[in-house]
This record gives structure tokens, C-alpha cells and sequence, in this order.
């Protein structure tokens, strides 16, 4: 077992929630189960990934969303709220990884950048990803970088550590800096590019 999860990642986590179900957001009442160690265990040894502490308690508070239509991969009952992300379950970013490392291999050019197998996506959105590193040993806390589209700067950290990013989130919904409308089931936030640059890069 890896530790009880801290007090301060239980309030982090739930700070989000809190700040999804202040607004009527759909995917507070969408969140599945979270996995037990062993659910997590079996998910690194076939993975052959070491996730960070951080990683194994977000995974095992909630794993991803019940989805509103089975097998659909986006909708309100999965959007994070701050910037365009869906939350995925563990499976879903394993899966997510492996179709990212297939693609990435067939790259031909040497400038090309390619998906390193210890990378994880955590969030997703139209072949963009915010991703964590898994490698040996394990970390306590899992550094945070994007990949876009057309990848140009994968390695940069753009927050210190997944409850980081989260925070950044709670914080946007809570400020009123991102809204969500159930009437049109979106979420409404100000114009890009965002003026903090350390918000930025997570949006």
C-alpha cells in the first residue's frame, strides 16, 4: 500500500469537486470509483510504469467519469472546466499512451518529437494532453508537461506537481474566472491566450 492519502491532496481534489458542483457542472455527478491498491498495482505491472504517489491518490480518489453514451471519449459529464480538458481514467491514459507511442514511432523526420514511453497523459483534448512522468524510482509528485497537436515544447515542467495543476483549476472556477452554463452544457471562460503565463500553460 502507498500511504493514506495527505489531508492537503484530499482538500486539493476536492476543492475542484466542490467547485464543479457549485456550478452545476455534470461531471461532479459523473466521477467513478476510485482504485484500490491493487486495481493500481495491476495497472503498473502491466504497464511496466511507476506512477508517482500523487498519481496512484488522484487515480485512487476518482477514476475518471462514467461516461452519459458508452464508449464516447468527450462530453460535459467529463470536462474539467478550466481550458478544454476531459478527465480520463487510469485504463483510458494507459490506452491513450500506448496509441500516442505507435503513432509517434513511425515519425520519419529526425526533428520530429517522439512520445517517451515513461510519459502519461492525465487530461486530454483534441490530441493535446497535459502528462505526468513515470520512471523508477518512484517520485512523490509527477512534474506536469503538454503536448500539443504539433508538439514544439513537451519538456517543459509547467507546474511543479499534479495538485499544482489542480489547484490552478479550483482556483479559476472558484474566482468566477470560468463558468459553467447548463443551459448549453459549456463552460465559458475569458479570451486565450490567458495573461499568466503559469496559467497559461495548463489551459
Amino acid at each position: 500500500m502507498i500511504g493514506r492519502m495527505p489531508d492537503n491532496e484530499i482538500a486539493t481534489f476536492e476543492r475542484l469537486r466542490a467547485a464543479w458542483r457549485s456550478q452545476g457542472a455534470p461531471v461532479a455527478d459523473h466521477l467513478n470509483p476510485g482504485l484500490d491498491d491493487a486495481a493500481l498495482d495491476d495497472a503498473e505491472t502491466s504497464s511496466g510504469l511507476l506512477l508517482p504517489v500523487e498519481m496512484r491518490r488522484w487515480w485512487g480518489w476518482h477514476d475518471g467519469v462514467r461516461r452519459r453514451v458508452a464508449g464516447t471519449a468527450l462530453g460535459p459529464e467529463s470536462r474539467v472546466g478550466a481550458g478544454s480538458w476531459d478527465l480520463l481514467s487510469l485504463d483510458e491514459a494507459l490506452r491513450h499512451r500506448a496509441l500516442m507511442i505507435q503513432l509517434t514511432e513511425e515519425f520519419e523526420e529526425e526533428d520530429e518529437v517522439f512520445w517517451r514511453r515513461e510519459w502519461l497523459p492525465v487530461v486530454y483534448y483534441d490530441g493535446s494532453y497535459l502528462f505526468v512522468t513515470c520512471g523508477e524510482p518512484r517520485t512523490d509528485h509527477g512534474e506536469v508537461r503538454r503536448w500539443t497537436r504539433i508538439p514544439d515544447d513537451p519538456d517543459t515542467v509547467r507546474a511543479a506537481s499534479w495538485s499544482e495543476a489542480v489547484t490552478v483549476f479550483a482556483d479559476l472556477l472558484e474566482s468566477g474566472g470560468h463558468t459553467y452554463d447548463p443551459e448549453t452544457e459549456r463552460w465559458e471562460g475569458p479570451p486565450r491566450p490567458h495573461g499568466d503565463a503559469r496559467i497559461r500553460g495548463l489551459l
